[in-house]
């Protein structure tokens, strides 16, 4: 079925404890990089987080988001106004001010200035990425050989054509225009307050994180009851990834719907992505008259 909710990976943390009665604590920090491993083998969507975001460009180059996953679209906003701009530039310097003082000095605790500029810079971002007045224009992925971001001084492409279009290049987004501001609609894992990975709540991705675990454990020489072998717990991994791949991939009546209006059409439509896909699921209606 569907799924909905997240539960924090602490609840199978417990469970591990629970089930196997294990003494030591020593593999939990390890786990936690384990049940990421184990999201990513199962794959599913509705695993993941929808999240938006604003970046800042400069020379033609911008950093990607450190939780970013998939990248759905990225657009810019050409009717900011220039106050936003302004502030919003001016929080991103304070925010590199403090990160350089926290690496200098990782004692200092200056988390209630990064609340601070977190909360407005949020509502700046949402600023950026509303919707409102058609202010958002999706980009194109650049398929030149010589874009305009990859100029060097000994090998500049001199004819090369800025029509807002980007490419992704080692962990950055490398843009036709020098500076500005992009808009990016991306997935991430989502995670709890202490940054431990959130699982869907669904009894199937439970057990497949415990398997996991399980295995884990196994293949590091902790003891195990009799019957429980490498073998047995890869084999349950196995089993329970598949059931929950499966379960958080069914669709509810609603998803159906939606996939039946994109898939039952006469005429093909094949411009959604200049649209943002805004309309992709709206029911064909054929005019008659």
């Amino acid at each position: 079925m569907a799924i909905y909710k997240h539960v924090s990976s602490k609840t199978i943390i417990r469970k591990v404890f629970r089930d196997l009665n294990v003494s030591s604590d020593n593999w939990i920090e390890d786990s936690i990089e384990w049940m990421g491993e184990a999201l990513e083998h199962i794959g599913a969507s509705p695993q993941l987080k929808q999240k938006g975001t604003t970046i800042n460009i400069t020379d033609y180059t911008g950093a990607l988001p450190t939780d970013l996953y998939y990248i759905n679209q990225v657009s810019i906003n050409n009717t900011v106004g220039a106050s936003t701009k302004s502030e919003l530039s001016t929080i991103l310097a304070k925010v590199k001010v403090i990160e350089d003082t926290l690496a200098a000095n990782p004692n200092q605790d200056l988390s209630t200035e990064l609340r601070k500029l977190n909360e407005r810079m949020i509502v700046l971002q949402n600023i950026y990425l509303s919707e409102s007045g058609g202010g958002l224009t999706p980009m194109a992925y650049s398929t030149d050989t010589f874009p305009v971001s990859l100029h060097s001084e000994d090998c500049v492409n001199k004819k090369a054509v800025s029509d807002n279009k980007y490419f992704i290049n080692a962990g950055h987004i490398k843009t036709s225009f020098e500076t500005g501001t992009v808009c990016l609609s991306y997935t991430a894992f989502p995670i709890d307050d202490d940054c431990y990975p959130m699982i869907p709540d669904d009894i199937s991705f439970k057990e497949a994180m415990f398997w996991y675990i399980v295995k884990k454990l196994v293949l590091r020489g902790m003891r195990m009851p009799t019957q429980l072998g490498y073998e047995m717990a890869e084999g349950q991994w196995k089993y329970y990834c598949t059931q929950a791949r499966n379960a958080a991939n069914y669709p509810d009546i609603d998803r159906m719907e939606s996939f039946m209006n994109q898939w039952v059409r006469l005429i093909p439509q094949i411009n959604h992505g200049d649209s943002g896909f805004r309309n992709m699921n709206v029911r064909e209606n054929l005019n008659r008259n």
